[in-house]
């Protein structure tokens, strides 16, 4: 009872401001709408509508979502152009090796050819074993928790799905320490609902359980407002933000990151 007592206590003590939830909650509902897909990267899943095709690309277009806007959007473009209608089968008949020379050529700031090779092997082995990464991970998901469980252990599912990409493969973080910002931020594209942004298709999957992906911009504003006393993105900054965020927005913490990225891209 005593430790339930502190615990009460010092959230009480560690509490945002009212004034700063409401100005969070604003910039939120400011951001959060269908004109954010525009110039950012989550607007190439809306292109499709089988779930294949949106989960495929959804990989695809998180896992380059890192520099200027402008090239990601551009680099992505490349990719789905030369996939066509169905960037699944592309991938599931290995279209990507003509597209994707063996070699160490850049194809996107430190991400070779070769590199991305390794990456789209490894999607294609996923699409090959259950027809979508959804399926596939909801299967690999379900097995983590039962280990976890049994090893009384912690488990997240951004760790997981980078589990199953070989550690010769860049685009993935293989660090247990990492923030995984882009695939905390793919999760929040497949996992959130109710969003003129965010899909909700992967509903087995709670959105309580999501991680803010630690953006640059969300990093500068998080420290600026004093959500955050770590000027690191890692895991635990992570953990750090994303409790606060669930102050400001229970039951549904990472939609506190259309508040920090707006903020920070246009300030």
């Amino acid at each position: 009872m005593h430790g339930r007592t502190d615990e009460l206590s010092l959230s009480s003590i560690n509490s945002l401001p009212l004034e700063l939830k409401q100005k969070l909650i604003q910039l939120a509902q400011k951001y959060e709408s269908a004109e954010f897909l525009e110039k950012d990267p989550s607007k190439f899943m809306h292109r499709y509508t089988r779930l294949p095709e949106v989960e495929t690309v959804s990989f695809i277009a998180a896992n380059l979502a890192f520099g200027r806007r402008e090239q990601i959007l551009l680099h992505v473009e490349k990719i789905l152009e030369a996939a066509g209608t169905s960037p699944s089968e592309w991938i599931f008949l290995k279209k990507y090796e003509s597209f994707f020379p063996d070699n160490e050529k850049s194809f996107y700031r430190m991400y070779t050819n070769r590199d991305m090779r390794i990456f789209f092997n490894s999607l294609r082995l996923i699409l090959e074993e259950a027809g979508t990464p959804g399926e596939f991970f909801r299967q690999k998901w379900n097995e983590a928790l039962t280990q976890a469980l049994n090893e009384e252990q912690k488990v997240y599912l951004h760790q997981v799905i980078a589990s199953v990409f070989p550690k010769e493969c860049k685009l993935l973080p293989h660090s247990e320490t990492s923030a995984a910002k882009k695939l905390n931020m793919l999760l929040r594209w497949l996992v959130r609902d109710n969003s003129p942004v965010d899909l909700g298709i992967w509903s087995w999957y709670d959105k309580k359980s999501l991680l803010m992906p630690l953006d640059t911009h969300v990093m500068q504003q998080a420290n600026e407002l004093k959500l955050i006393s770590s000027k690191s993105a890692n895991l635990n900054t992570a953990f750090e933000l994303t409790k606060k965020a669930a102050e400001v927005f229970p039951g549904d913490p990472v939609k506190l990151d259309f508040a920090l990225f707006g903020l920070g891209v246009n300030s």
